[in-house]
């Protein structure tokens, strides 16, 4: 069987998820490149939680985490479903380090993206959260665990941003601050050169306390880095960013 595809998602604003944007474009094309697949994996930035947590349902009801946006934005109804036997795959890879929390759902994070992926809602997801207690190295070694999964047909969907700083975005920006983008670059070139150790050490980096003011929008790159293996090759796409502290930018590894 074809070993699944691990994808990071920079998800960016919720109103990418609708409208022309780039970000959407990209998302579009995606799914058309890589086609249907058997049941995605998604680990959200937006699912914050104690300790790691995986819904262990056949359904995925739609979380609106966002306030204040255009009505256009609330009318996307996304809720593809959920498979309690992959779930249960899940939290065996993970244990003895997962429980089940069934009291969230597919949040922007995932549903943003996955919209536009795969917009008939007909691939189960399954969700898990983003632990606010774990380390670096215990984000990165959930991927590992999780990439056994990928043999089963399995991709794995981790949703973040690698530049995510909430407090200096400027909504008039079309591009990103200098510092932002340079950031970004940096961790591409980490990503290109294999350079995990590194990428563990993100708060080590110059600007990183501007660009990862909080980590949880930084630790599913985190996951997806760790479920890679020696044959895969790296795809980029969505390379840019927006909004000045923002970065967009998504990887698609893959053999």
């Amino acid at each position: 069987m074809k070993t699944s595809p691990v994808l990071f998602v920079g998800h960016g604003s919720p109103m990418n998820a609708i409208g022309t944007n780039p970000a959407r474009e990209g998302w579009k094309q995606m799914g058309e490149y890589l086609g249907k697949t058997k049941v995605i994996v998604a680990v959200s930035a937006h699912w914050m939680t104690r300790g790691r947590c995986v819904r262990r349902s056949n359904d995925n009801p739609q979380v609106n985490e966002m306030y204040g946006f255009p009505t256009e934005l609330y009318a996307v109804h996304y809720e593809p479903r959920s498979s309690v036997e992959i779930a249960d795959k899940v939290i065996e890879a993970l244990s003895p380090d997962a429980q089940v929390k069934n009291d969230w759902g597919i949040d922007h994070g995932v549903w943003s993206v996955l919209s536009n992926m795969y917009p008939q809602a007909d691939v189960p997801v399954v969700m898990v959260s983003t632990d606010l207690k774990a380390s670096p190295k215990e984000h990165y070694d959930v991927g590992k665990k999780l990439a056994k999964l990928r043999e089963d047909g399995a991709m794995l969907v981790c949703s973040g941003n690698v530049v995510h700083n909430l407090r200096m975005v400027n909504w008039e920006m079309n591009d990103g601050y200098a510092w932002a983008k340079e950031f970004d670059k940096s961790i591409k070139q980490l990503i290109i050169d294999g350079n995990h150790n590194q990428l563990l050490n993100f708060s080590e980096l110059k600007d990183a306390e501007r660009a990862i003011p909080t980590p949880e929008h930084f630790y599913p790159l985190l996951t997806a880095v760790g479920a890679l293996s020696a044959d895969d090759e790296i795809g980029i796409f969505n390379d840019y960013c927006e909004l000045g502290s923002m970065s967009m930018t998504s990887y698609v590894f893959s053999h």
